[in-house]
């Protein structure tokens, strides 16, 4: 996770840089390139960069090349890169790199802190104005630690010294969900204010830079947070005022406060505002919510649960039928690439030995994080066909950063007890599998009929449990027919 976290704070940066700087420069064309390229083209790039890696001084190119290199896994080509550039740059943002790997792989607080401030002693702030981010992400990671083993005081006093006004609110959340946690709202609430505050000042602004985008997205996520406590607090009006007042200032994305609106609604005897709310939220998928629809509809019905079985599964139906629509627009034939890998036992599973079989294929990573949420719903659909000889689920673990993915992946599952057949695209028994999916982001579904031909494939995943499993037992039986 420690070099994952470096590393993307890094290419986050230079993409920015990037997209100011424009399409031509060298950033943005070597980005895509590796994003959108041939096999050659990649290949041939990568040779450029290794080549030119030994000979340049620059400062900006031997970063670029060490990030590049790194993201494709040619640790020792990076490795030597990064060696070069430090003996060159003692002092520049290659060696800084390398000191704020090392910040993160300090299991010791005392001794984090401690590497912390020497790093800032080494690399002063003042020195690289552009990397703002870069600090902030070092100095929110020691908060959250110092927060979590209840250091509130240490925790506040490193939040102070976040830079960025469109970052902040990501250092800001985690350390207020660890004190809501910990049951201090005091503390809490005026982070979740901030980072509401914040956002904002870019969703309000005209600023349209990656930068103001990035921060205007968190939006919504913080209202709910701050609507959350209000709700648990018993301040069902004040809760109702704020939710009503996001919604009006981003209309656009009204759904996303649903889930809080609607209890709002229940608890200031709103009754069929409520009603409707909960009855929109049920019909996406979220059957969670079915006890406040159906105590809604025996009191606005005065008592009567008349009717009341025959509307959810209007509900129900309906949603099915767009489920359908929507998988008839997408549904394909095409050859699906052989593939063998070695499941968390060692054992090797070569998808040759699954022709007669419908395969669903799931690419996710243990850091990302819509991979993990759609997981409650995987589980469901796994069982489901647990005693279903004629299906197959396998979970391939791709582009995994940290170096002891294995171990990690083994642990992740375990810890959630999923009963997942989880696969390694690690490149050891195989060639990496996800580009031979064309996989360009994760999670990546694919469901496989009997004749081995993918007649699915979906990127993204709803995060409601539900929804997940009407839509793969969709997807499944029709690739049962072929």
């Amino acid at each position: 996770m420690n070099k994952k976290i470096v590393l993307l704070a890094t290419l986050f940066i230079m993409a920015v840089c990037n997209a100011q700087d424009g399409v031509n420069s060298k950033g943005s064309i070597y980005y895509n390139i590796f994003e959108k390229g041939s096999k050659e083209q990649q290949d041939s790039l990568t040779k450029e960069i290794i080549t030119d890696g030994k000979v340049s001084k620059n400062e900006t190119d031997l970063q670029l090349y060490y990030n590049l290199l790194n993201y494709r896994k040619l640790n020792t080509e990076a490795a030597a890169i990064q060696k070069r550039a430090i003996k060159i740059h003692p002092k520049g943002r290659i060696a800084r790199s390398k000191e704020i790997d090392a910040f993160y792989k300090i299991e010791s607080l005392k001794d984090k802190e401690k590497k912390y401030n020497a790093i800032l002693k080494k690399f002063p702030i003042a020195n690289f104005p552009e990397d703002g981010v870069v600090y902030d992400y070092l100095t929110a990671a020691l908060a959250k630690e110092f927060v979590t083993v209840e250091q509130k005081d240490k925790a506040l006093q490193y939040l102070d010294n976040l830079q960025e006004k469109f970052w902040r609110a990501q250092g800001y959340i985690p350390v207020a969900e660890e004190l809501l946690k910990q049951g201090d709202t005091t503390a809490a609430l005026p982070l979740v204010k901030k980072s509401i505050e914040d956002a904002l000042f870019f969703v309000k602004g005209t600023d349209q830079s990656n930068k103001a985008k990035f921060a205007a997205v968190g939006y919504p996520g913080y209202v709910q947070i701050y609507a959350a406590v209000l709700l648990a607090k018993g301040q069902y009006e004040a809760a109702l005022n704020t939710l009503e007042e996001a919604r009006a200032i981003v209309p656009e994305r009204k759904k996303e406060f649903s889930a809080g609106y609607a209890k709002a609604l229940k608890n200031v005897g709103r009754d069929l505002e409520a009603f409707t709310e909960y009855s929109s939220l049920y019909s996406t998928g979220q059957f969670n919510y079915q006890t406040d629809v159906e105590e809604l509809y025996v009191k606005l019905n005065k008592g009567q649960r008349t009717g009341l079985n025959d509307y959810t599964e209007k509900l129900k139906a309906d949603l099915k039928e767009s489920i359908k629509s929507h998988l008839s627009q997408i549904i394909i034939e095409k050859e699906t690439p052989p593939f063998k890998l070695r499941n968390l036992k060692g054992d090797i599973v070569d998808s040759k030995s699954l022709i007669g079989k419908v395969v669903v294929l799931d690419f996710w990573a243990t850091w990302c994080q819509p991979c993990i949420r759609s997981f409650s719903g995987m589980q469901k659909a796994v069982t489901k066909y647990a005693n279903d000889a004629d299906v197959v689920f396998l979970f391939i673990d791709t582009w995994e950063r940290d170096e002891a993915y294995e171990q990690k992946v083994k642990d992740f599952i375990a810890k959630n007890n999923y009963s997942f057949n989880v696969l390694y695209d690690d490149g050891k028994t195989d060639s990496e599998v996800a580009p031979k999916f064309n996989i360009q982001g994760i999670p990546a579904k694919f469901v496989i009929d009997k004749k081995g031909k993918t007649r699915f494939f979906l990127t993204g995943s709803s995060p409601y449990p539900d929804y997940i499993l009407l839509e793969l037992t969709e997807m499944i039986e029709r690739a049962k027919k072929g």
